[in-house]
């Protein structure tokens, strides 16, 4: 696991989106190559450069040339009826998963589109939404925006506007506050604390402790990913390194809305010790 955590901090210091989303198939099989499904991507991308070769400057020519690959040659569906049965399952926010089996979560379908975009060389930004990801083309004349999970459906901004005060609930516009422009970190962090979240439901201590892992490394300033680590290692009864990373992070985060509970998880381990001492 820490090979796979040193290849993904220099994924991220790289901005490579591509392999390093791949990477996080590690949590799943910690033997998991990543190769053969990077030369696919690599491929695929080639195959879209070629359709949009007459018109690459053209950002709707490469946004069409996009779709084609990840919808029709890829296979790859987002909204459907399949999802809604599927929308927990671990093997939606794998990429390499997603490839094989043709079904992706709203995150998976945005990180294999910025993948794509980035192939390109488009102009993009990805915006994360409540339960939706878009990404917005730039071009000369207007901005538009792809719904990526919706067979990359092209809207302009008064169709996006009404598209999400629709779905918010809301009466008034849009207002910059209600979404976030997402990097190559944040979607590869999003997708490992998906599948984190998915397994601590789940019961599987394992694949969890392995997504945490990477997020602190990630994230080593954040010690609410300390704390999570510990919960996983006392359930694992791995009590020494359970206690260590509570008790740091008691002291970075004194004043926590749980600290009454992690006390008492902490009280807890230090009773395990002494009768196993």
């Amino acid at each position: 696991m820490q090979t796979a955590k040193a290849a993904l901090l220099d994924c991220i210091r790289n901005n490579n989106l591509l392999e390093g989303s791949l990477l996080v198939g590690q949590i799943q099989d910690s033997a998991f190559e990543t190769q053969s499904y990077v030369d696919q991507l690599e491929h695929s991308i080639e195959q879209a450069r070629v359709r949009a070769d007459k018109s690459k400057e053209d950002p709707f020519a490469v946004v069409e040339a996009i779709n084609h690959v990840i919808f029709k040659v890829l296979g790859i569906e987002g909204k459907s009826e399949k999802y809604k049965q599927v929308i927990d399952d671990p093997n939606r926010y794998y990429l390499h998963l997603v490839l094989e089996k043709q079904i992706a979560s709203p995150l998976c379908m945005a990180v294999i589109y910025s993948i794509f975009a980035e192939g390109l060389g488009l102009s993009y930004e990805c915006l994360a939404l409540p339960s939706y990801y878009l990404m917005r083309i730039h071009s000369e004349g207007m901005d538009f925006y792809v719904d990526v999970f919706d067979q990359g459906k092209l809207l302009s901004q008064e169709e996006f506007q009404k598209k999400f005060r629709s779905a918010l609930h809301k009466s008034r516009m849009l207002s910059a506050s209600l979404f976030e422009k997402v990097n190559s970190t944040q979607l590869i962090s999003r997708l490992v604390q998906q599948l984190k979240h998915i397994y601590i439901l789940r019961s599987q201590a394992v694949e969890a402790l392995r997504a945490v892992e990477i997020l602190t490394s990630l994230f080593p300033e954040n010690p609410e990913f300390t704390r999570d680590r510990g919960i996983l290692y006392c359930e694992m009864e791995y009590f020494s390194k359970a206690m260590d990373d509570l008790k740091h992070y008691l002291e970075v985060r004194p004043q926590a809305e749980d600290v009454h509970e992690i006390k008492k998880l902490t009280q807890m381990l230090k009773g395990y010790r002494e009768i196993l001492n």
